[in-house]
């Protein structure tokens, strides 16, 4: 890996807090005006910029930064998309770019991703950028990383790819001005509403990328766990369940297929809890209005941070609980539509569980669920994801 002098991502951060702490409340308000259609969904620029505020409600907090996935079994569900669900349907989704390597096996006609985070809205902006910005993988990993671009010999694989990407030089100058291409992108040519402390955190996410590279690890705030987990190489690495590559990386096939889903706006990445009182309501209402339907919900695991609790009884009462349940039913629904999950153990180990994965993905049917609610029969978290 290039050498690089470590940066601490709290000292990297510093410089803008005191910015976002006076701005935060006034980040991402909504509007009560009605969600408003693009013809044929098409989605052009400005149509964009105007969901990312209409359908966002105001940020909460969750205790990672979650630049990447900690999910090594993500890609274990890819023939399941393929087999169950059909092209062109709506997929929701949460978190950083797992959803990438999601979208481009499900083919969906549009793609909303929403996160408690703010900052993962932000970051899916900075992909954006990316994604506009690179011709090709090898250049998007050097832009992600600000890395020169290097030689790559026609046919190379994407394990050759990323170590000529991770040997490559790098520098400041290099990394100032693919941040500053990347600014212009939103800022000037896509006109986004981003604050001081917005675009303070775009570069915060940037240099965090540029600073650890490939060797980039999810980690909780606090705790200290990086080493715990994978580094963005061995997460863009993982295969599905017959160990064939299937990341939105491995091929540029793939990669040309989601750099033009991006290009067509067809990413929406938005503010939203998944118990909140507005994000999902108003796209399941946007939804409605242009007679598209939900065919992919993918949750991660924050079914279990939203409603973890020592008493399931209390848990599946609780309020919580109850705006998630009435949340989904505000979605239109595909008949065949399916929640993707992911279990991390919680003291029962999952049989669909590969050895050497903390996580186990599975999909589950949304309609079947939302029966046994209705009938009573989910009386603990187990009962969500167990096969």
């Amino acid at each position: 890996m290039s050498s690089i002098s470590k940066v601490s991502r709290t000292s990297i951060f510093s410089l803008g807090v005191a910015l976002i702490l006076v701005v935060a409340a006034a980040t991402s308000p909504w509007t009560h005006e009605p969600p408003r259609a693009a013809t044929g969904l098409d989605v052009s620029i400005e149509q964009f910029a105007r969901y990312l505020e209409q359908w966002s409600e105001p940020e909460g907090y969750f205790d990672s930064d979650n630049f990447i996935s900690n999910e090594t079994s993500y890609l274990h569900v890819v023939d399941q998309l393929q087999k169950q669900v059909k092209p062109g349907g709506i997929y929701i989704g949460v978190g950083p770019d797992q959803n990438f390597s999601y979208i481009v096996h499900a083919r969906p006609m549009l793609a909303v991703v929403t996160d408690i985070r703010r900052q993962n809205m932000l970051e899916h902006l900075w992909y954006k950028a990316l994604f506009a910005l690179a011709s090709n993988r090898v250049e998007f990993l050097c832009l992600m990383t600000s890395r020169e671009v290097p030689r790559i010999q026609p046919g190379s694989t994407l394990e050759q790819i990323l170590h000529a990407v991770d040997e490559s030089r790098t520098s400041e100058e290099l990394f100032r001005k693919n941040a500053a291409a990347v600014k212009s992108l939103l800022v000037d040519k896509y006109r986004l509403r981003l604050s001081a402390a917005d675009l303070a955190k775009v570069e915060y996410v940037h240099r965090t990328f540029w600073h650890d590279g490939l060797g980039l690890r999810f980690s909780s705030i606090g705790r200290n766990n990086a080493m715990n987990y994978p580094t963005l190489e061995e997460m863009l690495q993982q295969t599905d369940r017959q160990g064939r590559p299937q990341s939105y990386l491995s091929s540029e096939e793939l990669f040309q297929q989601l750099k033009k889903f991006e290009g067509e706006n067809r990413l929406i990445p938005i503010v939203g809890d998944f118990a909140g009182p507005h994000a999902l309501k108003t796209v399941g209402a946007f939804l409605k209005a242009n007679g598209q339907r939900v065919s992919i919900f993918y949750t991660s695991n924050v079914e279990f941070y939203l409603f973890s609790t020592s008493d399931w009884r209390y848990l599946f009462s609780s309020s919580n609980w109850a705006r998630f349940i009435e949340n989904v039913r505000s979605l239109p629904l595909s008949d065949d539509a399916i929640f993707i999950r992911s279990y991390f153990g919680n003291g029962r180990q999952h049989p669909l569980n590969m050895r050497g994965h903390r996580s186990t993905s599975l999909t589950k049917p949304i309609g079947p669920f939302l029966a046994d609610y209705d009938v009573g029969r989910i009386t603990e978290y187990w009962d969500i994801v167990k096969p």
